[in-house]
């Protein structure tokens, strides 16, 4: 009976207290988190709180609340375990105003409540307004602190020393916190240099390098990436640079020639400038969208070279490519591309279609809008659960509790754990809903998009575009919007093909609805 009242009293969530201590890397010792635990405990016996957990944060900044103990804490708040955070001081909860506020409604709004031990705030009007005071100057006291930093990083960078401990291979820092070339790896930036200056391949640079066991300044295997960043690094030729305040040449001993590094960069513009050697997928952007009209078979792009040693692309039916069982002939990419383009570039110039798309696409939203209904859902399984935990209540005031019992108990508060946290979490997303002016606004961005820049070209297509067919008279093209297919004849692609005037009306197309947007 002694277990069952003590089970009892553990039910009362807000006797269940935890403790958060974090201390700032700039001017604080690990004895302040000890000091900070402490105390937090003396508050909790005061207060007749039992304490269940610590959550601590070791040399982290205030600047942010991006601190991980700090995120798992206020994520366990909906898992309804504890009834009280208990911290030092309002600051140890955020450094300004918005994340201490964005963070007390997240506890808030799971029915926790946060203490401070070395700040004593009645629940009063009063209480309230000095709170906003206290958030007011622990914000203030947050930018002070960031902009002490900011001019300690500025006059070390004045001095030309290392920041941060950041130091590329191939260099080392001195004992006056100056960057001087690493005799151990220094000989590796340099023959990456020399071997690209050379002709080599970053592949075969990476191979090569791999291969003699050369590794990283973090101890890895050279990557691309990794072998880039060396390339382009102009601290190897003496030059010191801090954001965009100082630059600085002539001030680190040099490891590279600048004859041969200027020679790289300049191969790195020409290799970055190089087409493929072959054509790829995604250079036809109406693959997967385009299909033939005579057979229904997707169209797939394919190049060739004339007499006259010009290059032509194509999108040929892939019946007819693979076993000639379609007589559809193949049409050129630049010209059908273009005749697409123009038709989705309609429909962003209209904007009571643009409303129209905007309403139909927030309508759909709403309709899938599930969370009312998966809320009911969990609500009746809680329900459930207590009507469980009552029952079994019952059976051990009667006097019936054994290992089963307590089992089931256990098991009945897990139960109630787990549907309450998921019940917060959808709790917290329906504060994120999703308008109509945000589909809207998001359509209006497409207005903006450079038009001859190939990835805006695909992207347009990608959202707009459902599926083209291509038939010897024409073409239909299907949007994704609500509506019927719009068809282009004959004699309105002749035009196209010789580069007339192309105005369509893109009022009236389409077979998808418009949930793909």
């Amino acid at each position: 009976m002694a277990k069952a009242k003590q089970k009892a009293a553990t039910n009362d969530i807000s006797k269940l207290a935890v403790i958060y201590a974090r201390y700032s890397s700039h001017n604080q010792t690990e004895q302040s988190i000890e000091g900070q635990l402490a105390a937090g405990h003396r508050y909790a016996d005061l207060k007749g709180y039992t304490v269940v957990h610590e959550y601590i944060d070791r040399a982290m900044t205030g600047r942010n609340d991006n601190r991980d103990d700090f995120q798992k804490m206020l994520s366990d708040t909906s898992k309804k375990q504890f009834g009280a955070i208990i911290v030092w001081k309002v600051d140890r909860f955020g450094r300004n105003r918005e994340e201490i506020t964005f963070n007390k409604y997240r506890c808030k709004k799971n029915g926790v409540r946060v203490e401070y031990v070395a700040e004593n705030l009645p629940d009063s009007p009063e209480g309230v307004i000095l709170e906003s005071v206290l958030e007011g100057m622990a914000e203030y006291y947050s930018l002070q602190l960031s902009q002490n930093v900011q001019r300690g990083l500025l006059e070390s960078a004045k001095k030309h020393q290392v920041i941060g401990g950041n130091v590329p291979l191939g260099l080392m820092m001195d004992a006056h916190k100056k960057y001087v070339p690493d005799p151990k790896t220094a000989p590796t930036v340099k023959l990456i240099f020399d071997m690209y200056a050379e002709g080599s391949t970053t592949s075969e640079i990476i191979n090569h390098l791999n291969s003699i066991g050369m590794r990283t300044k973090a101890g890895k295997p050279f990557t691309k990436s990794s072998l880039t960043t060396v390339l382009k690094n102009e601290k190897y030729i003496g030059v010191y640079k801090y954001k965009d305040i100082i630059r600085d040449e002539g001030v680190i001993p040099p490891i590279v020639d600048k004859e041969i590094f200027y020679k790289v960069q300049e191969l790195l513009k020409v290799n970055r400038r190089m087409p493929s050697h072959k054509w790829s997928y995604s250079d036809y952007i109406l693959t997967d969208k385009l299909f033939c009209g005579k057979c229904g078979t997707a169209m797939v792009g394919e190049s060739g070279f004339g007499k006259m040693g010009v290059k032509y692309s194509y999108y040929i039916c892939a019946k007819r490519r693979k076993d000639k069982t379609c007589d559809k002939k193949p049409v050129r990419q630049e010209w059908i591309e273009e005749i697409v383009l123009q038709r989705v570039q309609g429909i962003l110039q209209n904007e009571e279609l643009l409303e129209f798309i905007a309403e139909n696409t927030w309508q759909y939203y709403l309709a899938q809008d599930e969370s009312m209904e998966k809320l009911k859902g969990l609500q009746t399984e809680l329900d459930k659960v207590e009507k469980s935990a009552a029952n079994l209540m019952k059976a051990i005031e009667a006097g019936i509790f054994n290992d089963m019992t307590k089992a089931r108990m256990d098991e009945l508060d897990d139960q109630r754990a787990v549907i309450k946290k998921a019940m917060a979490e959808i709790e917290i997303e329906k504060g994120f809903k999703l308008t109509k002016d945000h589909i809207l606004y998001f359509l209006e961005q497409f207005k903006k998009l450079d038009y001859k820049d190939r990835d805006c070209q695909r992207r347009l297509i990608d959202v707009f575009v459902n599926s083209i067919f291509v038939y010897d008279d024409k073409l239909r093209i299907a949007f994704n919007f609500g509506g019927s297919d719009s068809t282009i004849t004959l004699n309105e692609v002749d035009k196209a093909d010789r580069g007339e005037g192309f105005v369509c009306c893109a009022s009236c197309p389409a077979r998808q609805a418009s949930e793909t947007l």
